[in-house]
């Protein structure tokens, strides 16, 4: 995820980003840029200035969706100077694009501008805009009125430059027909495999040999500073399964929370889909042409199932008469939900229409609701119960282990008398982190080798392992970084070596053997232990019946010559060495429909190439300065 952030930080998805902000509104106190407040600049574009509010802004908001999207896992994921590097990255492409807008008469209509935002459906109320509601969002956001159209103007200014190259874009047709020929490219292949293991067994490496890979090599092998934890965990879930519970407290909940153990009511129906295939006016009269005569036939007597057989396009449920089964209300969609709830058992409803297009419903029964007697909900009773209380004394209890470990830093041992829980000790681990979810968690290490932890000794605060599942630390052991001994790794080292000989042997038996089929020698008759001759035939660029790579390797190679195979080497990721041959290309004509998406394909190839080349040009007549603050700007 953060190599494709890196990868497009210059191109669209920044511009999605700074758009969903100025749409979402997520440009909380965007009007601060306008007060008389000390200004911070983050960077400077052609001498015009990025504040730190700008950065602040598209940075928090970016962290926080990344957050979400990785919750417990983030501090792993996203490394928090690649972040900040992508969001100055992103505002300075778009404060060079704007300049290029300005500086080409490139202006946003107030039509345009009024058309955007009346657009938003922030805004609307009943599918049409509202003034009232617009100015009361804004106001609730800290927006004002002007600052907001400058800022959605210069967003609408920065698109249309986008697609001033993304709508001129096309693939010729030569262009598609050399792609469509590519693609269709099938290749007769065979292949020779040279196995790199029975060499483990004849290569030969020494104890010097080992010494000198290992004196030349020292830094490979460090062993990381290490340390282990003293650390108090407390588990809601752990604590849940000591709550004592008495058949008085089981009755006495289960009749107090009723609704939680009580089926909704169900309903099953049956459907006939007639999709709308374009978003055409044609389309749709064709769809309700359809629906009638399906109409008149259900009114002539004609059984609902059989006309579903016929008439819908739900490939999901056609073929049963287009039955739905059961299901509670809120599964389907509001307008199709809305009829099923509101119809009597029997009844065929009159069309619904949906994004899927028009639907006949036949309601086929009611399940109404039904409380479910306690002893068939018991266990979940006891469960829900013992979870409601061990939360109230979680919360209780971490309050409680946050104070004591904090007050009476030097030691565990009274966090634990006070709360009744244990000091466990950890297995070491280094900075990489180790097993389980204790030691896996990037906040634990990190805490681990803080200053306050590690070098002060103190206890840290406590730290979410889960939601309502936390640890309090201390350091226990700290282990220096130190050289492993020669002893301790030439096992490792000696493997090693033995493993790259054994690849190198069967390389260099591959260049023999490549030189005796390239001379006209049978490959079949060169098989022998650990060389193994494939016959194939041909394959497509998508073939499944080989490696990725070896498919790659066919396509790339050469075209036969004279009716004469074409050959190529090259090592396979397990080591072994592949001789393959190619003896015959042909191509399989695409129609038409396989076309389409090459066409496409190419055309927004030629779109995103020109678009970056522009923004590249760009960046190279741009004077930009980075100042330094903004890697620690809050």
């Amino acid at each position: 995820m953060l190599q494709a952030i890196r990868d497009h930080a210059q191109g669209w998805i920044a511009w999605v980003i700074v758009g969903l902000i100025i749409l979402t509104f997520a440009l909380f106190g965007i009007d601060q840029y306008a007060r008389g407040d000390k200004v911070v600049v983050v960077a400077e574009v052609n001498g015009e200035q990025i504040t730190a509010n700008q950065f602040l802004t598209l940075y928090n908001r970016q962290k926080q969706r990344l957050e979400t999207q990785f919750g417990e896992l983030y501090d792993q994921v996203v490394k928090d100077e690649e972040l900040r590097n992508q969001v100055l990255d992103a505002l300075i492409e778009s404060e060079e694009i704007r300049q290029w807008a300005e500086n080409n008469g490139m202006v946003i209509s107030d039509q345009q501008l009024a058309a955007a935002i009346h657009s938003a459906d922030v805004f609307q109320k009943d599918g049409k805009f509202s003034q009232a509601i617009y100015e009361e969002v804004l106001l609730k956001n800290g927006l004002n009125i002007a600052r907001f159209e400058y800022e959605q103007r210069q967003f609408l200014s920065e698109n249309q430059y986008r697609n001033l190259t993304q709508t001129s874009s096309f693939a010729t047709s030569s262009e598609v027909e050399q792609l469509a020929g590519l693609q269709g490219q099938q290749r007769n292949v065979n292949y020779l495999r040279i196995d790199q293991r029975p060499f483990l067994k004849t290569v030969v490496v020494t104890d010097e040999m080992v010494a000198d890979y290992y004196n030349k090599h020292l830094d490979d092998f460090v062993e990381p500073e290490k340390v282990s934890i003293d650390y108090i965990e407390l588990s809601q879930k752990e604590m849940a399964k000591n709550i004592p519970v008495t058949d008085d407290i089981i009755q006495a909940y289960y009749a107090d929370n009723n609704a939680q153990f009580t089926l909704p009511e169900k309903r099953q129906a049956k459907h006939i889909l007639i999709p709308i295939e374009a978003d055409t006016e044609e389309a749709v009269a064709k769809a309700e042409k359809t629906v009638a005569e399906v109409q008149a036939k259900l009114a002539a007597g004609e059984s609902f199932e059989s006309l579903a057989k016929t008439y819908s396009k739900d490939p999901g449920s056609a073929d049963s008469g287009g039955d739905l089964g059961s299901f509670e209300q809120g599964m389907m969609v509001p307008e199709f939900d809305e009829a099923v709830f509101s119809m009597k058992v029997g009844e065929v409803s009159e069309p619904v229409k949906t994004e899927f297009g028009y639907h006949l419903i036949k309601l086929v029964k009611i399940e109404p609701k039904q409380t479910q007697p306690l002893d068939a909900v018991k266990e979940e009773v006891i469960a829900q119960y013992q979870a409601q209380e061990a939360e109230h004394k979680y919360f209780d209890l971490l309050e409680k282990l946050n104070t004591v470990a904090y007050e009476q830093s030097d030691s565990l041992e009274p966090a634990a008398d006070a709360t009744g829980l244990k000091v466990k000790t950890s297995k070491l681990f280094s900075k990489e982190g180790g097993e389980g979810l204790l030691l896996s968690n990037q906040k634990v290490i990190n805490a681990a080798f803080s200053d306050d932890v590690l070098k002060s000794r103190l206890n840290s605060a406590s730290i979410d392992l889960e939601p309502n599942h936390a640890v309090v630390i201390r350091v226990n052991t700290h282990q220096d970084a130190r050289q492993k001994k020669l002893e301790e790794v030439s096992a490792s080292i000696k493997e090693a070596l033995t493993r790259k000989a054994a690849i190198a042997e069967s390389a260099k038996l591959g260049e023999t053997l490549l030189a005796k089929v390239k001379a006209g020698e049978d490959p079949e008759s060169l098989m022998k232990d650990g060389v193994e001759w494939n016959t194939v035939g041909f394959i497509e660029r998508n073939a499944q019946n080989l490696l990725p790579q070896m498919v790659a390797e066919a396509f790339k190679a050469p075209k036969p010559v004279d009716d004469k195979p074409s050959w190529t080497s090259f090592a396979l990721a397990t080591g072994d060495t592949i001789l393959l041959e190619v003896t015959e290309v042909k191509t399989k004509a695409l129609t038409e429909e396989q076309k389409a998406p090459l066409k496409t394909a190419f055309s927004e190839l030629f779109a995103t190439s020109e678009l970056a080349a522009r923004l590249q040009d760009l960046k190279m007549h741009s004077d930009v300065v980075k100042k330094e603050v903004y890697k620690t700007v809050k």
